[in-house]
């Protein structure tokens, strides 16, 4: 189990690094990708709910509160780094999203654990190192 919770560290790291250089990047006429009100909420939304899921699979114990922390003060720090590139501002906003993705992402992983899953499911998206370890949080 140690070398699948690797793996996600690895995969954490590999997502945060991404994240970072896509960041570094100016935005071609300082456009956004989604071209309606808010688009650029939802992909900050879906980046962060994600980056919150691969950081909750490379904890162990505690890890619905780690995983939050650690996204929460990742997506400050890329608002912050923001700051530094041109065609691009840092904005609370843009962090609430932030923030809001991974409250969702848990919000349905601990749905998901309380709700139950067809085995096959549970072993593939949510699987754990520890079975008691699921209900403890």
């Amino acid at each position: 189990m140690k070398e699948r919770r690797a793996v996600w560290i690895v995969a954490l790291v590999v997502y945060a690094s991404l994240v970072f250089i896509i960041s570094s990047m100016t935005m071609s006429g300082g456009q956004p990708l989604l071209h309606f009100p808010g688009g650029d909420k939802v992909l900050h939304f879906l980046e962060f709910g994600l980056f919150y899921f691969i950081a909750w699979k490379a904890f162990g114990k505690h890890r619905f509160a780690a995983a939050f922390l650690l996204t929460a003060l990742y997506a400050g720090s890329d608002e912050f780094h923001q700051i530094f590139v041109a065609t691009r501002e840092a904005s609370i906003l843009d962090w609430l999203a932030d923030i809001a993705g991974a409250g969702c992402a848990a919000t349905g992983i601990i749905l998901l654990l309380r709700t139950g899953l067809p085995a096959f499911l549970r072993r593939r998206i949510l699987a754990t190192e520890n079975k008691d370890e699921e209900g403890s949080e």
